[in-house]
């Protein structure tokens, strides 16, 4: 090589050394963390190098460290940073090669290509994903992530890449190979029958994105405490013997399957804490009977649901995207009897077939331990709250209520005879009360009035002039109206406060 073309890569390399300047000033904020660490298990440091440390800031001291500490470090980096501060030393060309913690993403990049650059860029993905694993010589990798759009075409790629993991005694494996055009007709099937048990033994949490999911082998995870599945094909029979297979699974998410039409969670002693059913088009039915269930979340269309034997379960959310609370849905809830938290995100508080005057006089089934109710009526009408004052009679033990009003029109003139007199009962023990979509409307000060005037101790109410909406990733703030009408809005709130108790306060958003 020519002394000229030696320069032109040396300059080409420091080109790319400023691009990447952002990704090792990460790395080299993290490394706060380890020295915390370090300073803590006081690993390979001595004090008199400790005190030079903070008598010399200017000087590389993290070159200094032990590789544990380093290994660390790389750890916490995305893959590719972490490949890209090799360029930094000597001392740091290798340490990456240790790392156990491996995470390829390549989502953002794939999803602004199109047509012939999408399968050029898989192709590349791939390679970059084979070269890595070829050259990591750790002998433990706790942590392996694969987050692209991949199908069954690359089935032969993708099981090496778990055998690897496996191999390395993997702890978290995580495969989310979906994309904007992903269907359920190419999808990669997760080879769990191909594990022997003293290799997915080591598997804690596993989470499957965009695949095929078979119960056979399942077994074989021994350990397995965590499973999220996202997008898959699984069937009754599979699903219902997951949990017969997985002795110590806890936590249990199941969105968007397809096939998946009766689900059954029933065992002798399962241990499951958490189970999460969500977008599953075809579900009919669920059953089950898990003694140890803390929490149950559904979301979907209305369905059949039996709950037996469930003496813990604590909370239960509802999401639906269609009229949700019948007589027999509230019939069963009532039935739990350690209920303690109801969210309830539909579109009716009850099954309206009826004319209002026979809405108005039913009457829930008591809930006779819940303490925190949260209610998301999504509907343009203020007729989804009807009966609203029923359910509030049935939670006498009620300290924290929760009312968000989806997005409906503007009718300063409607009035609902529910609200509008006096409560027949008081709420003895509700303290809490969250009203978000205010609007400042003569219904909206009804019932704020009839919520002060039913908790006799009250203690704090927050209105929010802005809508609040539950997603995947928890509540979400939105502001629809101008900020003029927004202050107009909390103007009119701040007339509630002569009508609140002396001991109370009213908090306005």
């Amino acid at each position: 090589m020519s002394a000229v073309e030696d320069m032109k890569n040396n300059k080409k390399r420091s080109g790319n050394f400023a691009r990447d300047r952002g990704c090792t000033l990460n790395m080299l904020s993290l490394t706060k963390l380890s020295l915390n660490l370090m300073q803590n298990k006081r690993v390979g440091i001595s004090r008199k190098k400790r005190k030079r440390q903070r008598q010399d800031p200017s000087k590389d001291w993290i070159s200094d460290l032990p590789d544990e500490i380093l290994i660390d470090i790389v750890s916490l980096l995305p893959m590719k940073e972490a490949l890209n501060i090799s360029i930094l030393s000597k001392r740091w060309r290798h340490i990456w090669r240790s790392t156990v913690i491996l995470k390829f993403d390549g989502s953002n990049k794939l999803l602004s290509s199109i047509g012939n650059k999408k399968s050029l860029q898989r192709l590349a993905f791939v390679t970059w994903v084979d070269r890595v694993l070829d050259s990591h010589y750790g002998s433990v990798v706790t942590e392996f992530s694969v987050c692209y759009a991949l199908n069954r075409r690359a089935a032969c790629h993708i099981n090496q890449w778990i055998s690897f993991a496996v191999g390395k005694k993997v702890q978290r494996l995580e495969l989310k190979l979906e994309d904007e055009d992903s269907s359920f007709s190419g999808l990669y099937t997760f080879p769990s029958s191909k594990f022997r048990a003293e290799e997915a033994s080591s598997i804690k949490h596993l989470a499957l994105n965009a695949c095929r999911v078979y119960s056979p082998g399942f077994d074989s995870f021994r350990s397995l405490i965590t499973l999220s599945l996202d997008h898959v094909v699984l069937t009754d029979i599979d699903f219902n013997n997951i949990f017969w297979n997985c002795s110590r699974l806890e936590h249990v998410s199941v969105v968007e399957a397809k096939n998946l039409v009766n689900a059954r969670v029933v065992g002798p002693n399962l241990p499951l804490k958490h189970l999460k059913l969500r977008i599953c088009d075809q579900l009919e039915s669920i059953e089950i009977c898990a003694m140890n269930l803390v929490i149950f979340i559904y979301g979907g269309e209305p369905i059949n649901l039996f709950l037996r034997n469930v003496p813990m379960l604590r909370e239960i959310q509802f999401f639906a995207s269609d009229v949700m609370i019948n007589d027999t849905i509230a019939s069963t809830l009532s039935q739990v009897v350690s209920l303690e938290t109801l969210a309830l995100f539909c579109k009716n508080v009850w099954n309206i077939t009826e004319e209002y005057p026979e809405i108005k006089s039913r009457v829930f089934p008591t809930f006779s331990k819940l303490k925190v109710l949260v209610l998301s009526v999504k509907t343009s009408f203020w007729s989804g709250y009807i009966g609203f004052p029923s359910l509030l009679r049935a939670c006498p033990l009620l300290q924290r209520l929760g009312m968000h009003f989806d997005f409906r029109p503007l009718d300063p003139e409607f009035r609902s005879d529910e609200t509008r007199t006096s409560p027949e009962s008081q709420c003895q023990f509700l303290k809490e009360v969250e009203l978000s979509g205010f609007l400042g409307q003569t219904y909206d000060m009804e019932l704020a009035v009839y919520l002060i005037k039913a908790a006799v101790v009250l203690e704090r109410m927050t209105i929010r002039s802005y809508i609040r909406y539950f997603s995947s990733r928890g509540w979400r703030d939105c502001e629809i109206l101008e900020p003029e009408e927004m202050e107009m809005i909390r103007e009119r709130a701040a007339q509630l406060h002569k009508e609140m108790p002396p001991t109370a306060k009213l908090v306005i958003l």
